[in-house]
C-alpha cells in the first residue's frame, strides 16, 4: 500500500539537515565557510589552468570534494571530511592518487598543503 507523505516529510526522509542527526547516526558535511575556503583554493587552480572539475560526495563516514584536472575517472586530488568515530577525532585529509598526503584537525592545514602540491605541479 502507498503512504501519503507532504513533500516536507519526503525531503526530511531523503535530505537530513547538515550536521543534524539521522537513522545511521551523525554524517559529515562541509559547512558553508569550509565550501568556500576550498572553492577559493579550487578556484584558484582552475585560474591556473591545472584543474578542470570538482564533485562532492558523502555517505556516513566523510563528507569528499574531488578535484579533477584532466579528463579522468580518477580524481587527482580529494579532500575528505571525516567523522569522530570512537576515540578518533574528526578531521580533514588531502587524498592524492598515491594515498593520504596529509591528514589535520584543521581544514587550512589541508588546503594549504594542496596550494603548495599545485604550485610543485606548475614549477615542475
Amino acid at each position: 500500500m502507498t503512504e501519503v507523505v507532504t513533500f516536507e516529510q519526503a525531503r526530511r526522509r531523503h535530505h537530513p539537515k547538515a550536521g543534524g542527526s539521522n537513522p545511521r547516526g551523525k554524517s559529515p558535511f562541509f559547512n558553508r565557510q569550509e565550501l568556500s575556503d576550498i572553492l577559493q583554493s579550487y578556484s584558484r587552480g582552475v585560474i591556473a589552468g591545472d584543474w578542470l572539475d570538482y564533485a562532492v560526495d558523502w555517505n556516513e563516514t566523510c563528507a569528499a570534494f574531488a578535484i579533477y584536472g584532466q579528463v579522468s575517472a580518477v580524481p587527482m586530488f580529494s579532500i575528505v571530511k571525516r567523522s569522530k568515530q570512537g576515540r578518533r577525532t574528526a578531521g580533514y585529509q588531502l587524498v592524492g592518487r598515491g594515498g593520504v598526503l596529509k591528514s589535520d584537525r584543521t581544514l587550512g592545514a589541508v588546503l594549504k598543503m594542496l596550494d603548495s602540491r599545485r604550485t610543485a605541479l606548475v614549477k615542475s
